[in-house]
């Protein structure tokens, strides 16, 4: 086992399409930043967490937390939950995320 192998950042990447706006390159988050999302979701609600979570995974354009807010006053309702949905997806959290290759029941013998 190589400690540097289990220390290098390898988060999926990919692009998304937002209507009127344009593309976005995401990336997935590590399991710190979702932890810290959590903590913001906690803290501020729903906003701050999105903030959040787009200004560390919204790899182009880059775009800090503040003007991450500033599109959430004019965004239409789902621009920032498409790209929020992407980063969900590349994380392997949220709807349709593969979990688990366990049993939907919980039975964890496979039959």
């Amino acid at each position: 086992m190589d400690k540097k192998t289990v220390l290098a950042e390898r988060f999926k990447t990919g692009d998304v399409e937002v209507e009127g706006v344009g593309t976005f390159t995401v990336r997935g988050m590590s399991r710190w930043e979702v932890a810290m999302a959590n903590k913001a979701l906690e803290k501020g609600g729903d906003l701050e967490y999105e903030r959040f979570v787009l200004a560390r995974c919204i790899l182009d354009p880059v775009m800090t937390e503040g003007e991450i807010g500033e599109w959430q006053k004019v965004a239409g309702p789902l621009e920032l939950v498409t790209v929020g949905n992407k980063v969900n997806e590349l994380s392997g959290i949220g709807k349709g995320a593969d979990k688990s290759d366990l049993p939907e029941d919980g039975d964890e013998s496979g039959s």
